[in-house]
């Protein structure tokens, strides 16, 4: 009896240690996917070769120590889990036949479905208010050390060159550091939080709009992504919805960058940028209209180019997916490379730089639209608690809402022209976290839901004539 009451007492500390696990390793994952993206998507067991990824390794670690039949249960209570359940349902389906027939590149292929079960681990792992908000803490502070590392982008080649190396998937050397696969995507998530963030003076309140207007100048100046355009627009659609207040930190970004795209211009400062070092209002231009592939020379030119390659991979899937009534409901299935084209090293390009694109090709219009459908439901369930942490006064929660949708419209909208949702450092914490998000949902609904039963509880009962 004697050992029985001590394990009795032991217990909750085994459960609360494995609890604190579980989140730390999400955290560390996380982390680690959005600070050093490609490189730490490398890491694997065993090392070289077609080893298993570390994504994958930690996944079925936590989904062993989840009760994921309880936790979909308790999803299924504050969204509905019908296109989801679908999407996986096909999916999986899909996957375990094409996996026989195709061998390890269908697995690669289903990346996304994969690491959309990262939606259960987040959920699980984020249980109490204590381990929310220490979620939150991290991410904004892996939003700060992601911006701080974004300013070496300037010193890219210099880094890569002196960087210790890893294999990659084809056995190539990969940098640990130096990537910066991830840095627009951090630097715009930072000049977010800067609008959203109360300032206690006027000071302070003009020090982040600066920061802000900053951030998203070095982005579209010196990072020099088309997609930044797309996901800057995006933003500021969510920015006008959610936080109105802050649409005037939105709009002095505009004025910032032309303030400092006319002192480069005038001082004829050259910046290290992706594309070119001569920054002026004739390079944003010409960039700009590469997105049309408009653009006839350097790596101006080379840009503009990839556009029509794009269009060339689309129509060549629309062709195959439309050959026949089937394929259109069912899909071209994984294991197969939707792109006709091979990269620099030789090796076959899988994904068309459309991520959507690549989930209706693989699962055709019953995985596309389950997709598309539970992706609305998710920011449909967003918007609404995001109102309902500010109605319950929980400002903390109610800011990681924002940074959460911020963070999925920025992935999403990145992914009309790139293989954005293909790739484990960007799919794991878009699941991870919207999984947080319906943590924070499923606490909101149980508040309200007690709150409910007690203002039941004291009203008295009407007299009965």
């Amino acid at each position: 009896m004697e050992s029985q009451g001590r394990a009795a007492v032991r217990e909750p500390g085994i459960v609360t240690s494995l609890a604190s696990i579980r989140l730390t390793l999400l955290l560390v994952l996380i982390a680690g996917y959005l600070v050093f993206g490609y490189p730490f998507m490398q890491l694997r067991i065993p090392p070289t070769g077609l080893g298993v990824p570390l994504g994958e390794l930690a996944l079925a670690a936590l989904l062993l120590m989840i009760n994921w039949p309880m936790v979909l249960a308790r999803i299924g209570t504050v969204t509905t889990l019908i296109p989801l359940l679908l999407w996986w349902g096909w999916g999986f389906a899909r996957l375990v036949v094409d996996g026989i027939h195709e061998g390890p590149w269908a697995f690669r292929d289903a990346t996304q479905l994969i690491e959309a079960l990262y939606l259960i681990v987040g959920f699980a792992v984020a249980v109490e208010f204590a381990d929310i908000a220490r979620l939150s803490r991290w991410f904004r502070r892996i939003i700060a050390v992601s911006c701080a590392l974004g300013m070496l982008y300037v010193f890219a080649d210099d880094i890569v060159a002196i960087s210790p190396t890893l294999p990659g998937g084809s056995d190539q050397a990969i940098p640990i550091f130096g990537a910066f696969a991830t840095t627009a995507t951090m630097l715009l998530m930072g000049a977010f939080l800067c609008m959203i963030q109360s300032g206690r003076s006027r000071l302070e309140t003009l020090a982040y709009t600066l920061l802000a207007g900053f951030l998203v100048s070095y982005v579209v100046l010196v990072i020099q992504a088309r997609t930044t355009y797309v996901q800057f627009l995006a933003l500021a659609g969510l920015v006008v919805v959610v936080r109105p207040s802050a649409v005037r930190r939105l709009g002095s970004t505009i004025p910032i960058l032309g303030a400092l795209l006319v002192i480069v211009s005038a001082l004829e400062l050259r910046v290290s940028g992706r594309l070119s070092s001569e920054i002026s209002f004739s390079f944003l231009w010409d960039h700009i209209m590469t997105i049309f592939g408009v653009g006839s020379t350097g790596n101006l030119g080379e840009a503009a180019s990839g556009v029509s390659l794009r269009f060339h991979w689309w129509l060549r899937l629309y062709d195959a997916l439309t050959s026949d009534p089937a394929t259109l409901l069912s899909g071209l299935g994984f294991g197969v490379a939707l792109p006709d084209s091979r990269d620099p090293l030789g090796v076959l390009a899988r994904e068309p730089h459309n991520s959507i694109i690549s989930v209706v090709a693989r699962l055709g219009l019953i995985g596309g639209l389950a997709w598309i459908w539970f992706q609305v439901e998710l920011f449909r369930l967003a918007f609404v608690t995001y109102r309902a942490t500010l109605r319950l006064g929980w400002s903390d929660q109610a800011q990681l809402v924002l940074l959460i949708m911020a963070f999925a419209v920025l992935t999403l909208s990145s992914c009309f022209g790139e293989d954005t949702m293909e790739k484990p450092y960007n799919a794991i914490p878009y699941y991870a976290l919207w999984g947080v998000l319906l943590r924070i949902a499923y606490r909101v609904r149980a508040s309200m839901a007690g709150a409910a039963v007690s203002s039941a509880t004291m009203t008295p009962a009407r007299s009965v004539s």
